[in-house]
């Protein structure tokens, strides 16, 4: 059977032959909103756990609204940033009195054209638009530490505000469980000591054992990562809500507005319904991909399906792990070149020990990938010898490495994933 994936802004073809074709692992078919602006106003009139958007704001109020970054286009902020804003207006909250923070997290600050793909050439003029950087020390202000230690930085602005609004989508994150709701704190209007303490819990508490266990994608409850994040969120105290769940083709199937445990919640709720997928069993050899631009613009963007795809993978280290991502953009923020360059898991896991960064973090989730599999290997544009670096096999298509992993597993069954951060492999068996 042939197949065309979304690769970069183009695709890329492969076949795998029909009886050796496992299954191909996709969420269940749910109708998107035949009318978003519609369900934007019913969310915002009768949100979950709060009063309506209305009855919080009144003339005279300063709202800053937390937005997604350039690396979450996907979530098309463009078409519902407008929306909301006008929902202000009409609580007689008027443009001047309206801040939108760009919440960058860790991400570099998109420049002019980045923040109109983000808010749309529709956006009113008469907000003021705000990247925050949380290298800045002047944007940022300190709020103390959560009971886990972290120390809390948070971008100004959003502190300033009378009321903060988070937005953003829920979908299965690599580490913190669900994105959305207090993720829009932080890491996205957080200072970066906040975020790589935060960050780091994602280590086991054990030297040497790799990930902690409930630092999951889909796990919430006994998640240090995303219990950190809540209590951080809880303390800037964002008065609501406003998260979107998307289908993997990019169409709106839910709006959850409101209180930012109880809509966050419900969310994820809708979400693991949609996206929780039952597998007949793990593959033998697994192909996942993130579905193409923009969420496989570098290796860190191509890699954060990398735990749902393990998911799926056959659990005695004979199995092969195909990653699909163009990494136009390269390996992400130059720094990853320095953790590459420690080579493997052991030196990696040491020095993020003494010193945590996302992006070593990054690369220490890809280094794991050799304690279940045979072999794992990439497909993209990126240098061969810098994906070698880590123990990844590197390819330029799917057709090519498929044929490799074949070879290393005769007769194996093979499963797809093509949008593999918005699918939680759930084995039968």
């Amino acid at each position: 059977m042939r197949f065309s994936w979304g690769y970069g802004r183009g695709t890329q073809e492969f076949e795998v032959p029909d009886h050796l074709l496992l299954g191909v692992v996709e969420g269940v078919a749910v109708e998107p909103l035949p009318d978003l602006a519609r369900a934007i106003a019913e969310a915002l009139s009768a949100p979950i756990g709060s009063p309506p958007l209305a009855e919080l704001v009144r003339p005279g109020d300063k709202v800053a609204i937390a937005c997604p970054d350039y690396h979450r286009l996907w979530v098309r902020s463009r078409v519902w940033l407008p929306m909301l804003v006008g929902e202000l207006n009409r609580a007689g909250i008027p443009d001047r009195d309206i801040t939108a923070i760009i919440a960058n997290g860790t991400h570099a600050a998109p420049g002019y054209e980045g923040v109109r793909e983000i808010v749309g050439s529709r956006f009113p003029r008469g907000v003021r638009v705000v990247n925050h950087d949380a290298r800045d020390p002047a944007l940022l202000r300190y709020l103390g530490k959560t009971s886990k230690g972290t120390p809390l930085f948070v971008n100004r602005y959003a502190l300033e505000a009378d009321h903060l609004i988070l937005t953003g989508a829920v979908v299965p994150h690599a580490f913190a469980g669900y994105g959305g709701g207090r993720k829009a704190v932080l890491p996205g209007l957080s200072g970066m000591a906040t975020i790589l303490a935060n960050h780091r819990r994602a280590l086991s508490d054990t030297p040497g054992g790799g990930t902690h266990p409930m630092a999951q994608p889909g796990v919430l409850a006994g998640n240090p990562v995303h219990e950190d994040m809540l209590e951080a969120a809880r303390m800037v105290g964002p008065r609501f809500i406003v998260n979107f769940a998307l289908s993997e083709e990019g169409d709106f199937l839910g709006v959850f507005a409101g209180d930012l445990v109880q809509a966050h919640e419900r969310g994820c709720e809708f979400v693991s319904q949609a996206f929780k997928v039952e597998i007949p069993s793990r593959g033998d050899i697994v192909i996942a991909s993130r579905g193409g631009f923009p969420m496989d613009l570098t290796f860190y963007q191509a890699f954060q399906s990398n735990a749902n795809a393990r998911a799926a993978l056959r659990e005695d280290g004979e199995g092969v792990l195909i990653m699909v991502g163009e990494c136009s953009e390269g390996l992400g923020p130059y720094e990853f070149h320095r953790w590459f360059d420690l080579g493997g898991e052991n030196a990696i896991e040491e020095e993020l020990r003494r010193n945590f960064t996302v992006a070593g973090f990054v690369v220490f989730r890809a280094a794991l990938l050799h304690r279940q599999a045979k072999k794992v290997m990439l497909v993209s544009r990126l240098d061969p010898e810098a994906v070698r670096r880590i123990g990844i096999i590197p390819h330029r298509s799917i057709d090519q490495a498929l044929r490799e992993a074949m070879e290393t597993v005769p007769g194996g069954k093979v499963l797809l994933m093509p949008h593999a951060s918005q699918t939680i492999p759930s084995p039968a068996c």
